[in-house]
């Protein structure tokens, strides 16, 4: 009997121990994520244009606050599309873009390690002409 006891008692913490564990990894990424958020923003440049995302740390979490896109090549006439996790998405106005000119998005958000904040460019006639370019924090 006491070893159907000692069993049960095992199988007890260990299935405990399962149903935590989720959420200790979820605080664990977390400050690692935070920990390493030490520079204020990233970016990226390929086919014409630059995306940056700036960052900040709240002592817990590392929370991307702005996104932005600019003409790093010339001048173009399109808009800039800027998306990111979860399905946000932002457009700029189309116009006559000039070179180093941006379009910026405010964004508050918790960056989790490996998402990726993104932006492209299309022409007058809504044609995608820039590979996505694309940040991760």
């Amino acid at each position: 009997m006491r070893t159907f006891i000692t069993g049960a008692l095992i199988t007890l913490a260990a299935l405990t121990s399962l149903a935590t564990t989720p959420a200790a990894a979820q605080a664990a990424t977390s400050n690692t994520a935070a920990a390493e958020c030490n520079t204020s923003s990233k970016s990226q440049t390929n086919d014409g244009i630059t995306v940056r995302v700036f960052f900040t740390n709240n002592g817990t979490d590392c929370y991307v606050y702005r996104v932005q896109a600019l003409s790093a090549q010339g001048r173009k006439y399109g808009h800039f599309n800027l998306f990111g996790p979860n399905g946000w998405s932002v457009d700029s106005p189309t116009k006559w873009w000039e070179w180093g000119e941006h379009f910026a998005a405010s964004r508050w958000t918790i960056a989790w390690p490996g998402h990726l904040w993104c932006g492209r460019f299309y022409n007058g006639d809504n044609q995608q002409v820039t590979r996505n370019v694309c940040v991760t924090v």
